[in-house]
């Protein structure tokens, strides 16, 4: 599997039932009193406003059925902070675990998968949630894991370059338009885990992925934490306006970012639900007017 092949079909197949950009709501991103504590918990957002984000399924056989995320957003000082919260009424803590089995002596990969949410935003070109539109653009991805990423207190940032030129390790797709290459990529930096082996039988049931002790690089920029709870998930993100590295999408106060938010059901990746494209207004002042 390459690099990029665990996200590829999911934005993609959302793409196969979207015909032109499409905007829905725009999300105030105010300047916070305060500063919000990345713990999963949402105490510190109660003067911040909420947004109610409906979301569509990409898979019409898809089983993912969140019919809206809540999104708060906000700035204090260097950093912009995120909170999302969602109904889920099954808690899924586990990713493609190895199972034993007897009859062939060795593990197999289980069908169990984690949730997952997903913010995406535009860097640079005509940035669509149609993946297929025959417009380029790069986006950044925030990738928050409820396994492989949220023991570690981060997102999995990465990156979504769209582009009618052949990329190496991209993924080629034939539209009506023309070919359009797909690559998805993994910010520079340490990976947040590594897939792992087992020679012999240990126990029924084994994780397949091991964390990095003390990930490092820009692949480790996002602070997240979140937590399940009565039905419900709520997930804080956290990350600099300004990082720094030339794959980070840079916020400017004042200024407005285009985005999208997938979640993920304890299912694969072509399996989820998206919103249509948002815009991020990162306001100087209240009201946001400017």
């Amino acid at each position: 599997m390459d690099m990029f092949s665990y996200f590829k079909w999911s934005l993609l197949l959302f793409s196969l039932h979207i015909s032109a950009v499409s905007f829905s709501q725009t999300i105030h991103v105010i300047q916070a009193n305060g500063k919000p504590v990345i713990n999963g918990v949402g105490d510190e957002w109660g003067n911040i406003p909420s947004y109610r984000i409906p979301l569509k399924q990409s898979d019409p056989q898809g089983k993912t059925n969140v019919a809206e995320v809540i999104i708060k957003a906000a700035t204090f000082e260097d950093s912009v902070y995120i909170y999302s919260e969602w109904k889920d009424s099954t808690l899924s803590l586990t990713h493609k675990p190895f199972i034993w089995s007897d009859k062939k002596g060795r593990y197999e990969t289980g069908p169990q998968r984690e949730d997952r949410i997903a913010i995406q935003f535009a860097m640079s070109g005509k940035y669509n949630t149609n993946w297929l539109s025959g417009d380029e653009f790069v986006a950044d991805m925030w990738h928050w894991k409820a396994f492989r990423s949220n023991p570690l207190g981060l997102a999995h940032d990465k990156m979504t370059i769209i582009s009618k030129s052949k990329m190496s390790g991209s993924l080629k797709v034939n539209t009506a338009g023309g070919a359009i290459y797909i690559k998805r990529l993994s910010d520079k930096g340490d990976d947040l885990y590594t897939s792992t082996r087992y020679g012999a039988k240990i126990d029924n049931i084994m994780p397949k992925y091991k964390f990095a002790e003390s990930p490092q690089g820009s692949s480790t920029d996002i602070k997240a934490k979140g937590i399940w709870q009565n039905g419900v998930w709520r997930v804080e993100m956290s990350r600099l306006l300004n990082t720094g590295n030339p794959d980070d999408v840079v916020f400017r106060l004042g200024e407005s970012v285009l985005g999208g938010i997938a979640i993920f059901d304890q299912t694969s990746d072509q399996d989820h639900v998206i919103s249509e494209v948002l815009t991020f207004k990162f306001c100087l002042q209240i009201p946001c007017n400017t």
